[in-house]
Order: C-alpha cells, then sequence, then structure tokens
C-alpha cells in the first residue's frame, strides 16, 4: 500500500522518494532521486488494488509512443507487489496556475505560450494519443523558458471518469484537449479558467452556460486572439469565420499572430510577465553591408562580430540539442511593439543620404553596392506667390457682362441728348436709362413703380443695410461704398447674442439636473419629480456577476440616510467606463417594503456622466432578486448629470427597485460610480 512508503523509501533500489507534492483519491505524486544518473525525477503511485491501477500502466506505456520536446518523459514504470508507479522527467520551473497568481500574461507571450502546447497535442493527436487532463497545472514554463507539458496521459488515467459537460455535452479526449487549448489561451489573457478540466483557477464568469468573451472579461485583449478563442468555445456563435475543431488549426492560427517564435520567447520563467524583447542575432545579419561611404574599420568590425556570431550561434545550436531545456539567446535585445506578429532587424544608412543611385549596367540581379549619387539637382523652382486679395469689397461693384452692357448704352444714349445742347436732355436720358430695366437708383423696374405717381412719387427710405446699393458703376461716389462690414457687424451681433443665450440656458440647466436639448441623445431634461415620496425600507448593493456577489455592501445604506456627504461608491475600475469592461452594470437593490405604486425615481451622484438604468422586481416577488433576469427594466438614462429624474414606465407596483450603474464617471486612476441620495416617488 502508499501508506508503507515514505520519504526515504527506494524503489527498484534506484530511485529515492524525497517529497510528497499532492495527494488525490488515494494516487501520490512524489519528487525523487534517481540515485544511479543523480538527477531528480517525478514518480506517480498507487495501490494495486485501486481500479486505476492497471489503467495508470497503460497509460505511461502509450505516453512513452510520444516523441516530442515539449513532453516530460516516461522513464520507467513497473509494479512492485502492491505498489504500480510511473516515473518521469522532472522539469524546473513555474507553472501557468502560478503565474497567474502573479498576474495575467502579455498578449504575445499568451500567444506563444498557447501556440508551444498546440504543437505539442498536435503532434499526439497525430498519433492518436491525446492528453486528457489538460489544464493551467500541465503546463510548465522551465527556468531556461522552454514550455513543458505534465502528466501527459498518465494523469488523465488517474481522473474520475469525466460526466457530459453541461455546454459541449459528452466529449472525448481529444475533443476536450482542443477546448482545454483554447482554455489556456483565454486563462493567460484574462487570469479565469473556461476549460473542461478542473483547476484551480478561478472559472471564467458565465452567460447561460457560456464563458463570456476573453474581451469581456479583461479590457485590452488583441481581438484576434479573442475570436481565436471564441470560435473553438463558442463555434456556434462564430457566423462570420471557419469554426476552430483542431490542435493543429489553433498552433496555424496562433503562428500568424506570434511570427517569429523566438521574438516573443521568454530568456526565462521569471520573463514570462515581461514584454517580449527583440533578439537582432549578428549571424542573422549579411557579412557585408552596404558601403555607404562609412568608415573603412567600422565596416571590418562589424564583418568579425558577424563571423564571431555565426560560430558562437553553431556552438549554441549544439548545446541546445544536448539539452532541450537550455535555450540561450545572444544578442542585443531591442524593444518591440506586443501587438506586433513579425519583427526584424533593420540595415543601418547613412542618415544624410537621402536618396540612392543604381547605374544603368547593374541589373536587378547586381550584387554591386549602392552608392549615393556624386552631383545633387538643384531643388525646383519655387512657386509664384500668390496676389494678396483685399478682406473686402473695393468701392466699385462687380456686374455681370449682360448688366454691364446694358448701362454702357445707357450711358452713351445720355451723353448724345447731353451734346444736342437741349435742357431736357438730362430727363430724356433718364428715361432712355429705366427703358432699359435701370432706374436712377440702379434697381430694375422703378420707372413702372414711379409711373402712377408721376416723378414726384412718395420718398423711399433713405438708408437700409441690407438693400442693393444704388449707386451705378460710374465713377462718381454716391456715399454707400462699404455697406459690407456693417452687415458683417449685425451678423457678428446675432451670432453673439445666441451663444449667450444657450450658455445662460445650460448654466440654468446644470444647476436643476438637466441638460440642454440633444446633450445626452435621450431626452432634452429630466422630468420634474412629482407626486408623493415613498419610504424606503433597506437598501443592499447589487453586484451578481461578481465572486463573492457584492461590492462595498457595507456603504450601501449611506444612499439612502438623507446625508449628502455620505454615499455608496463602487470600486474603481480601468480601461473603460463601462465598469472596465468586466460586467454590465452594479447598483443598488431598494426595498419599499411593501409593494407600492413607483412613478419616479430620482438619483443624485458624486461625479458625472454616469449612465444608468432602472429594473423592478414584478409584482407579487416578496425576496429581494438576486439575479438581472427576475427583474423588469423600467427607466433608462444616458450620461446624466449629478442629479437626475427619470420616470418609469407604466409606473409599476413593486416592492423592490434596482438602480443599475453602467457607465461611470472618471476619477483618479479610472472610473468609479458614486451614489448619495435615492428618493423615489408615487
Amino acid at each position: 500500500m502508499t501508506g508503507s512508503i515514505g520519504p526515504g523509501t527506494v524503489l527498484a533500489g534506484r530511485y529515492r522518494l524525497d517529497d510528497l507534492l499532492t495527494e488525490s483519491a488515494g494516487a501520490r505524486f512524489w519528487r525523487a532521486t534517481d540515485t544511479i544518473l543523480a538527477r531528480s525525477v517525478a514518480i506517480h503511485a498507487i495501490p494495486s488494488a485501486d481500479p486505476r491501477a492497471p489503467g495508470l500502466l497503460d497509460a505511461a506505456r502509450i505516453s512513452a509512443t510520444v516523441v516530442d520536446p515539449h513532453l516530460l518523459r516516461v522513464l520507467d514504470c513497473d509494479d512492485e507487489g502492491d505498489i504500480p508507479w510511473v516515473v518521469n522527467e522532472w522539469g524546473e520551473g513555474i507553472s501557468l496556475d502560478l503565474m497567474l497568481q502573479q498576474g495575467t500574461l502579455p498578449p504575445s507571450r499568451a500567444a506563444w505560450l498557447t501556440r508551444e502546447v498546440a504543437e505539442a497535442i498536435a503532434a499526439g493527436h497525430a498519433q492518436g494519443v491525446a492528453h486528457g487532463r489538460l489544464n493551467p497545472e500541465a503546463v510548465l514554463v522551465t527556468h531556461a523558458g522552454a514550455v513543458k507539458l505534465i502528466g501527459y496521459v498518465v494523469d488523465a488515467s488517474l481522473e474520475k471518469e469525466r460526466p457530459p459537460d453541461p455546454l459541449y455535452g459528452d466529449l472525448d479526449d481529444r475533443e476536450a484537449d482542443v477546448i482545454n487549448l483554447a482554455g489556456i489561451l483565454y486563462a493567460a489573457l484574462t487570469g479565469r479558467w473556461p476549460g473542461v478540466a478542473r483547476s484551480a483557477v478561478p472559472s471564467a464568469p458565465r452567460e447561460s452556460r457560456r464563458p463570456l468573451r476573453p474581451r469581456q472579461v479583461r479590457a485590452g485583449v488583441p481581438r484576434t486572439l479573442d475570436a481565436i478563442c471564441e470560435r473553438v468555445l463558442h463555434k456556434e456563435a462564430s457566423q462570420h469565420a471557419m469554426p476552430i475543431e483542431t490542435a493543429h488549426e489553433i498552433a496555424a492560427a496562433l503562428a500568424d499572430y506570434v511570427g517569429d517564435p523566438s521574438v516573443n520567447a521568454p530568456m526565462d520563467a521569471a520573463a514570462m510577465h515581461a514584454e517580449p524583447t527583440v533578439s537582432i542575432h549578428r549571424d542573422a545579419l549579411p557579412s557585408a553591408l552596404p558601403d555607404l561611404e562609412s568608415d573603412t574599420d567600422s565596416d571590418t568590425e562589424a564583418e568579425t562580430g558577424s563571423e564571431t556570431g555565426s560560430e558562437t550561434g553553431s556552438e549554441t545550436g549544439h548545446l541546445a540539442e544536448a539539452d532541450t531545456d537550455s535555450q540561450p539567446r545572444t544578442g542585443a535585445a531591442v524593444e518591440s511593439d506586443p501587438e506586433a506578429t513579425q519583427v526584424s532587424g533593420t540595415v543601418p544608412v547613412d542618415p544624410d543620404a537621402t536618396q540612392t543611385f543604381r547605374p544603368p549596367a547593374d541589373g536587378p540581379d547586381s550584387l554591386t553596392p549602392l552608392r549615393p549619387p556624386t552631383q545633387h539637382r538643384s531643388p525646383p523652382a519655387a512657386f509664384p506667390d500668390i496676389p494678396e486679395r483685399p478682406l473686402f469689397a473695393s468701392t466699385e461693384r462687380r456686374v455681370p457682362a449682360g448688366s454691364q452692357a446694358e448701362q454702357t448704352t445707357g450711358s452713351l444714349s445720355s451723353r448724345s441728348q447731353t451734346d444736342a445742347g437741349t435742357q431736357s436732355g438730362s430727363q430724356s436720358g433718364s428715361r432712355s436709362r429705366s427703358q432699359t430695366g435701370n432706374d436712377t437708383d440702379g434697381r430694375p423696374g422703378a420707372a413702372a413703380r414711379s409711373a402712377g405717381n408721376g416723378d414726384h412719387g412718395p420718398p423711399r427710405p433713405a438708408f437700409w443695410p441690407f438693400e442693393p446699393d444704388s449707386a451705378q458703376e460710374t465713377e462718381t461716389h454716391t456715399g454707400k461704398e462699404g455697406r459690407g462690414w456693417l452687415r458683417m457687424a449685425i451678423v457678428i451681433a446675432v451670432l453673439l447674442v445666441l451663444v449667450v443665450a444657450m450658455a445662460v440656458a445650460f448654466s440654468r440647466g446644470r444647476e436643476d439636473g438637466t441638460t440642454p436639448p440633444g446633450s445626452d441623445g435621450t431626452s432634452s431634461s429630466s422630468p420634474k419629480a412629482t407626486g408623493s415620496t415613498l419610504k424606503i425600507a433597506d437598501v443592499r448593493d447589487f453586484d451578481p456577476f461578481a465572486t463573492p456577489p457584492e461590492e462595498n455592501p457595507g456603504s450601501a445604506p449611506n444612499a439612502i440616510d438623507g446625508d449628502p456627504a455620505t454615499s455608496w461608491t463602487t470600486v474603481t475600475y480601468r480601461g473603460d467606463p463601462a465598469l472596465g469592461g468586466l460586467k454590465s452594470g452594479v447598483g443598488l437593490m431598494v426595498d419599499l417594503g411593501g409593494e407600492k405604486r413607483a412613478g419616479s425615481v430620482s438619483v443624485r451622484f458624486k461625479g458625472s456622466p454616469t449612465s444608468f438604468e432602472v429594473y423592478a422586481a414584478p409584482a407579487g416577488v416578496t425576496e429581494s432578486p438576486d439575479n438581472l433576469d427576475q427583474l423588469d427594466k423600467v427607466a433608462t438614462r444616458a450620461n446624466a448629470p449629478e442629479r437626475a429624474t427619470v420616470t418609469l414606465d407604466s409606473a409599476p407596483k413593486t416592492r423592490f427597485l434596482l438602480i443599475w450603474l453602467t457607465k461611470l464617471p472618471a476619477v483618479a486612476g479610472g472610473f468609479r460610480g458614486e451614489i448619495t441620495d435615492i428618493t423615489v416617488r408615487s
């Protein structure tokens, strides 16, 4: 029995048990020492009477058939009387579940890690072998920065039979591996576990038994990685993309995002939470850089460094083949964009060179280095200066060609009659001009208007700024030139009056808790509070999406104590006013003490704008609801000021009202909602 063995026990005369790591239903997991090779190993042991014992040895033999550098291989197995045991490689590093206790991983690290795991799982699936119990505890990053899988096939043999999943139904081990692979990516991005295997990582929040998308759990998750998780975990929702159903497809999708794996691979396990860096190897650069009038000594040093880096890289490659846990990297580290998919080194160029020139003799395959031109073309001539144009019109009006011709005809007719020496020549010239369509004031049709009153008709107003100028296109100044500035001044004055009036209206709206029309896109102002005030018997915080489902419950009574100096506040959310994108809302549940007809709700906030909704429990409900689905939405207000009143649809008869905050005002360090007073009226 396993109870008869303990630290110091030697199995098969070779493996000395050192530390008991875990125990589950009689199966024990030990850290041991191989006394022959003087190295640490991992040992699973179980009583031979346990019904899982035959499956443990079979799993060890199956696992040994899969050869992949990401697996902690099975080294030995045996059944010594009453103790069957399996020996695996020992991995020095940190598992993903422990990493997530320190925080989530950068997106590029999460994608790289999941791709490494997916390649190992795909290799096993190609041979018809599945892990069977893939979870964050089974993913290890060694101190050298390599990814290893713990308990391949063996861990699943020690588990009890997996019941049908509420969302996915009956799954075979291969299907479970694919879902758990997406769960590894999901957990690395959000710190929550959506997979079907058991894990100590907190479960992902769900909606109708389906895990929320990573972007709904944590703001800032790249859309590409969010879509990969969704295409695996919720295939029915992937209407615009093919579902992902194999480990190979997951690895391929992540390969497009990761690009060069060496860019995002960490130097060690401790670097997993840091943004990736770009390692530019000398042996990856050309041996001879383009000759851009650089110093000869510098070129010689670059070539020497390239040869040295190439030899070092070759030696390092041989060492890496000897020890898969050791992956040293050389070269200078340069910070890169974590969202970037591929990064490449840049060849240095002369900063003073603005263009390069290739002689015609050099074809497209020529190896002649690029050289800057020996002669520079003169810059093109400057554009001619644009003549200045006056701000206001000159005294001469611009007249269309047709009107100008008519005026010229009238002027010639007037001069001809004046030369005749008659005293009535001026009057005749005036009539002649009237016949051409222009009267003495230069307005068309003036002769027709004055025909009924003779030449001495009623006088017109002497001045109106918006009336066309009466001066003809003559050299005589009439004194009416330059009226344009007066028109402009009147227009500006009218606009100023409108702006001042709007500012006064806005200020008054802020004072009484209303906003100008269209300010929030929902209503012109808050409705006036009418009806008698209903007494509030109790109030509590309401946060069904949190674990535990509460948010500052001790300060909830401050929202109904009538003291504006006290309040209930949410926690501070980061990145998004919609509660950081973590949940749909949070609020306060008001208890009226009994069913009452509620007509309106007034809320006083501290800080603005705040978007909120009001829900009411259906008639007949006597216990406080604990889920949003048990309530009916009766009012909505977006971008509300610090004092806001909403009218409830149909004035519901209810005992419980929920003030549900959906968007919070900005505060130092993020976004936080704060309610100082709630008033309910009939």
